[in-house]
């Protein structure tokens, strides 16, 4: 019975490739390359930039701008534009499309969305030019992600309530931040 638990485990795995795996190449790791290290690299840290945080800049704030509030733009909430939704449209729905399933595909065209013990969490499937649909290692579309047109994402529940922010890190990655601006985490692309 251990064995067939054992194995349903490495089922759920996400076939990563080593250069978007941050635990094996340096130059993604935050914690080995400073220049990506918001701690280390003031011009990509929120707290210390403020035409990066959302708090302090109103044109990336989504309760200030209604462009990037899915609230009040239609056309960038899945859940009221079709083509966008996971549920209704299987080309964006990594249950039913392998090419974009990282358990199914090792190079998935999605970013991958790691904690900052650098554990895999999740992973990104893009829906639209200013969308990302957010889905868990299990396949579970858990949020989203807008475009803040300013290199930057902020980051949806599926109820439309604004979860955290990713800043982009200048090196096709973000670092993701709470909306109190605790870093949580990094964004492989």
């Amino acid at each position: 019975m251990q064995g067939l638990a054992n194995n349903l485990k490495i089922l759920t795995v996400m076939n990563i490739p080593s250069n978007r795996n941050p635990r094996l190449t340096s130059s993604i790791n935050p914690n080995l390359t400073s220049s990506i290290n918001p701690n280390l690299t003031a011009s990509i840290n929120p707290n210390l930039t403020s035409s990066i945080n959302p708090n302090l800049t109103s044109s990336i704030n989504p309760n200030l701008t209604s462009s990037i509030n899915p609230n009040l733009t239609s056309s960038i909430n899945p859940r009221l534009t079709s083509s966008i939704n996971p549920n209704l449209t299987s080309s964006k729905n990594p249950r039913l499309t392998s090419s974009i399933n990282p358990k199914l595909s090792s190079n998935i065209p999605g970013y991958f969305v790691y904690d900052l013990a650098l554990n895999p969490v999740s992973f990104t499937v893009l829906a639209s030019t200013r969308v990302l649909l957010i889905f868990d290692s299990n396949l579970n579309w858990t949020s989203f992600a807008i475009s803040n047109n300013r290199g930057g994402f902020n980051i949806f529940d599926l109820n439309n309530r604004w979860i955290n922010y990713w800043v982009s890190n200048n090196r096709n990655g973000f670092n993701n931040f709470t909306l109190s601006g605790q870093w949580v985490g990094v964004v492989v692309g």
